[in-house]
């Protein structure tokens, strides 16, 4: 497996959405980098519609393991928060072709988010409907060898109220994804982020932004204002041993760095903080 200094790196295809899978594939490689995380692949972001990962999914398959990639963690669109019958029943729909890919390509993780809750549904109410969800998805989960893991996204970004969410299950049947960027625009230190979330993480997403306009707009590592080398320092010094994945979101913001940049920066970066920790040590 392809890998930088020992750190287990995974690239979002959000950074890259217009090159081909054999572009991600290369570019992949070229930075030592030993995953991809496909959130999309060209115009669909669904990749279970799309044939690399249907009747071409062997060609796929080959091409991954002669680089020596991974697929650690599949990204759906599947939100908890989904009231209305007829929508979440396309999302269990989702959540069972994406399970059935999951085992064909030993991905462990599909992220899933919470959602934002509805202005007719108090706290209580949502928490509700988005644990009976979650229970729903850990089945389909179990059955196909995965695990949903919910993203620090939506009204779920802090810490406390993703403990609130999934503390009632066992971190063996679900887990939390850290994405740097949510809990920290809420007020969180990284530190305090980890500590809490520690027993439940299983997967990073690594990005850097500022803000315009209210809105967050993404940088290269190290460019914008989000405490990125503090939130890989917590992690490595706290043990975490999972995957850390770049998440530039290209796909929805044509500012963002191109991925010819961030890609391989991202492997540099990441590499400068594990040497840093090792000289540190």
């Amino acid at each position: 497996m392809c890998s930088v200094t020992g750190m287990k790196l995974t690239l979002s295809t959000l950074a890259c959405p217009n090159w081909t899978l054999e572009q991600i594939v290369n570019a992949v490689s070229d930075a030592k980098i030993g995953g991809i995380d496909f959130r999309g692949l060209g115009a669909e972001i669904d990749i279970t519609k799309l044939p690399e990962f249907n009747q071409r999914l062997p060609a796929t398959l080959e091409l991954l393991a002669r680089h020596g990639i991974q697929m650690p963690c599949l990204n759906t669109s599947i939100t908890l928060l989904t009231p209305a019958t007829e929508r979440w029943q396309m999302m269990l729909e989702e959540a069972q072709r994406t399970a059935r890919l999951a085992e064909k390509t030993r991905t462990r993780f599909m992220r899933v988010f919470g959602g934002s809750v509805p202005r007719d549904m108090s706290r209580q109410q949502a928490l509700m409907l988005a644990r009976r969800h979650l229970r729903q998805l850990v089945k389909i989960a179990a059955t196909f060898g995965c695990m949903p893991i919910l993203e620090t996204h939506d009204d779920w970004s802090g810490s406390a109220d993703m403990l609130e969410l999934v503390r009632e299950f066992d971190p063996a049947e679900v887990g939390v994804l850290w994405d740097i960027e949510h809990p920290f625009r809420r007020g969180e230190e990284p530190c305090d982020t980890f500590q809490a979330l520690k027993r439940f993480l299983r997967h990073v997403h690594v990005k850097d932004s500022v803000r315009v306009n209210n809105k967050n707009s993404p940088r290269l590592l190290g460019e914008g204002d989000l405490p990125v080398r503090q939130c890989v320092s917590e992690l490595i010094a706290g043990g975490y041993d999972g995957w850390y994945c770049l998440e530039t979101e290209k796909r929805w913001h044509a500012e963002a760095p191109e991925p010819e940049q961030s890609v391989p920066q991202f492997a540099r970066y990441m590499r400068s903080i594990r040497a840093d920790k090792q000289v540190a040590s």
